[in-house]
């Protein structure tokens, strides 16, 4: 199974030293180990790196200063104003049960009242408490209970790439997703057909960074590289024996069942989900496929589907290359004792046949992944559906070829991190992240990239979603320097 890395620039890249690619300037230094010496361990795990960083005289980082300026007063105007809020609600929340601030006598003898005491009347109501209003635009059109559901959402971002990488010129810019789903329930639309369709359009437009930063852990997981508008997913699911097995049909992302961790998800790094690095049927171009999913106990589930592998825009239905890919997954749901922590253990193995595309040959390829997830610690107010507290998750996903791909392939990656939901009192619904990704290259140079991304996305109401976000990348695709990048989104629940 190849998996080709992200297309990037021809042009020769700048000549610089290997053994040290970091901006080596005075006053303050981040210095990172990601590994241990080489020598120590086998081949598969030569990802010994050094890095350092150092934010100094005006002088010499005056081009970093220059493109962060703009963005600061949006990131420090994001990042305090939940702390803000928050703050603000404690005090109204202390306030309102502070009885010197109350004029109610505190020596007065409770009074209990009895019917007697008011005509029918004169009964005093007690009015129930009202929800938390919807403030989705389109959410009273799209409430039904007819069958038919349509989900809009908008993700928006501007980033920038502050240093390094290919190239700071024009780096600044703004990228957009449009997803749809509409997705058809034939029982409650008491239709004589099993289960249910799902559709989901998509349309991308502006630009990622791609070109500035060179990056094979593509810097944002809504950029599909070329824009699109396509119907990306167009599937049939219904069950059988009684519903004990679910057979899902039809053009379909693999990362919606398979390769995916939920304590990632928040991370906009493509590292973090499926994208077009990874070189899987996954965004921008999924691909036809069946997959069958079932749970054999409470706490342990199987899949397993087969793919069109390398299906692309200018392919018809089937891409007719000769190659499929071939996936399963068990994954295994426990918690801790005593605590009671939930957690998840994932193994998944892959494999793709060979076949023939315009470039060349694709190769008989076989790989395996393990992702955990782990809720270390949750917040005593937190309830066991949406738990807050510190939640640490971990990838390894290596690939072995009998052969040369014709594209670059990622011969092995590691994720790791960690997400905090509630970190800041008041602000149940924010959470704040960071992680690293790993991958080692056949593209020549340090044959390797290693990224860290730190984030905090706030829940500003039901409808609006904001996130800053800053990235590190060293030694990006393993040829150009090291890249700083900058930025945020925000989502948009229609």
């Amino acid at each position: 199974m190849c998996r080709p890395a992200a297309r990037r620039p021809t042009h020769s890249p700048p000549q610089r030293s290997l053994k040290n690619t970091a901006v080596n300037l005075p006053s303050v230094y981040l210095f990172i180990q990601t590994g241990y010496a080489a020598s120590n361990l086998p081949k598969i795990y030569k990802w010994h790196r050094y890095f350092n960083f150092s934010i100094g005289s005006l002088a010499q980082m005056g081009s970093v200063i220059v493109r962060l300026k703009d963005m600061l007063p949006i990131l420090f105007l994001l990042t305090a104003f939940p702390v803000h809020q928050a703050t603000g609600q404690e005090f109204v929340g202390e306030k309102a049960g502070d009885p010197s601030t109350n004029n109610t006598s505190q020596d007065l003898p409770p009074y209990e009242f009895t019917p007697d005491d008011f005509t029918p009347d004169q009964l005093p109501l007690v009015e129930p408490m009202a929800d938390e209003s919807d403030t989705r635009l389109l959410s009273p059109w799209l409430k039904t209970d007819n069958g038919f559901t349509a989900t809009p959402v908008y993700y928006g971002e501007v980033f920038t790439n502050a240093h390094g990488g290919i190239g700071t010129r024009n780096s600044t810019q703004y990228e957009g997703l449009l997803d749809l789903s509409l997705d058809f329930d034939f029982e409650k639309m008491q239709l004589p057909i099993p289960g249910r369709i799902n559709l989901l359009f998509q349309n991308t437009h502006g630009r990622g960074l791609e070109q500035n930063v060179g990056a094979t852990q593509i810097i944002s997981s809504i950029d599909s590289l070329n824009n699109i508008t396509q119907i990306s997913e167009l599937w049939w699911e219904f069950g059988l024996f009684e519903n004990r097995i679910t057979m899902r049909l039809g053009k379909q992302d693999l990362s919606s069942e398979f390769v995916t961790m939920d304590s990632a998800s928040d991370f906009i790094n493509s590292a973090f989900g499926l994208s077009p690095s990874a070189g899987l049927p996954s965004f921008p171009s999924p691909s036809p496929a069946a997959i069958l999913l079932t749970d054999l106990s409470p706490s342990l589930s199987f899949k397993v589907g087969v793919w069109d592998a390398y299906h692309s825009e200018e392919d018809d239905v089937f891409s007719r290359n000769d190659s499929a890919l071939f996936i399963g997954e068990l994954e295994y749901r426990y918690s801790t004792r005593g605590s009671q922590l939930p957690g998840i253990i994932t193994l998944g193995m892959a494999y793709e046949s060979p076949g023939v595309v315009p470039t060349g040959t694709i190769p008989r390829a076989f790989g395996y992944y393990f992702q955990f997830e782990q809720l270390l610690f949750r917040e005593a107010n937190s309830t066991e559906n949406a738990p807050q507290g510190l939640s640490v998750f971990a990838q390894h996903f290596p690939i072995d070829s009998t052969g040369n791909s014709p594209f670059p392939v990622i011969v092995k990656d590691i994720l790791a991190g960690f997400t905090y939901k509630g970190l800041i009192r008041g602000r149940d619904e924010d959470i704040t992240g960071a992680g690293i990704g790993w991958v080692e290259l056949n593209d020549g140079g340090t044959g390797e990239e290693f990224m860290v991304e730190l984030f905090y996305k706030a829940k500003i109401n039901s409808t609006l979603t904001i996130q800053p976000d800053l990235q590190y990348i060293n030694s990006p695709s393993g040829i150009f320097p090291d890249a700083l990048v900058a930025g945020i989104r925000f989502q948009l629940d229609l």
